[in-house]
């Protein structure tokens, strides 16, 4: 089958195309960053340049790109460069387009979840027929959070009662192919890690590895959002779907010598 991954350089896209591939698809990477190989495609959803190119002959689209880092491009990457990509992959002919999306974010008051529910909507379209996989936050996000909490001198400040369900990325990538071998299903049921913990619980695993000199204190956010993610609503408790702990995910990215 051959394949197209947008974001296949990001922490999911790259466990995507490697197992697709060990599974003898084609997988073509389409990426903001230049790259080699006829299988690399570098091209943007918010000008639009080289996507043409990149849904050329293509079966199925996992779109997995995103601009979580820059709030002020949600909606022109999220948003209107779903809307474009899926327009040229109808032209195209793609059968099948498959979107990573995110568990609980309805109603949640965080700016990029609005976008990516709106990505979601622009997909129900049936612009191409579609699938939505929806997971909760991979581990490294977790890490990504926690090197932001951390870079005051010997603290790390950690809102001590968000509770996340960590997942592998590997993990995530491995249900996609299964999507992608199967036909366009709507939406799926949604995909959690195998533990729920607070963000207090994960700090202490994380700083225990890589910062043991920084002392943990709470951090209280007078913000909506911050009360939410506190209340689990980003969890998915019924669905224990994958099977590797942070601990484990620490101890198999930073071995013991």
């Amino acid at each position: 089958m051959r394949v197209l991954v947008t974001g296949g350089t990001g922490a999911l896209g790259r466990e995507v195309v490697t197992q697709l591939r060990a599974k003898g698809h084609r997988a073509r990477i389409l990426s903001r960053k230049p790259g080699a190989g006829a299988d690399w495609i570098q091209g943007d959803l918010v000008t639009g340049v080289n996507l043409e190119l990149a849904v050329k002959d293509i079966e199925t689209i996992v779109h997995a790109a995103s601009d979580a880092a820059h709030p002020r491009r949600y909606n022109a990457t999220d948003v209107l460069g779903t809307r474009r990509l899926l327009a040229m992959a109808r032209e195209a002919g793609v059968r099948h387009a498959v979107y990573v999306s995110i568990v609980g974010m309805e109603g949640v008051a965080y700016p990029y979840y609005k976008g990516k529910l709106a990505a979601e909507a622009v997909m129900r379209e049936g612009i191409v027929p579609w699938s939505i996989l929806r997971a909760t936050q991979f581990h490294t996000l977790m890490e990504t959070f926690l090197g932001g909490m951390s870079k005051l001198p010997r603290l790390a400040t950690v809102p001590f009662k968000w509770q996340f369900q960590p997942i592998d990325a590997q993990e995530v990538a491995a249900r996609l192919v299964e999507v992608v071998e199967a036909e366009p299903a709507g939406v799926l049921p949604d995909f959690g890690g195998p533990e729920v913990r607070d963000l207090k619980g994960l700090a202490e695993l994380w700083l225990r590895i890589r910062k043991p000199d920084k002392r943990l204190v709470n951090l209280w956010l007078p913000f909506k959002f911050s009360r939410q993610f506190e209340s689990g609503r980003l969890l998915c408790p019924e669905h224990r779907d994958g099977t590797v702990t942070f601990e484990q995910y620490l101890a198999r990215r930073y071995p013991t010598p």
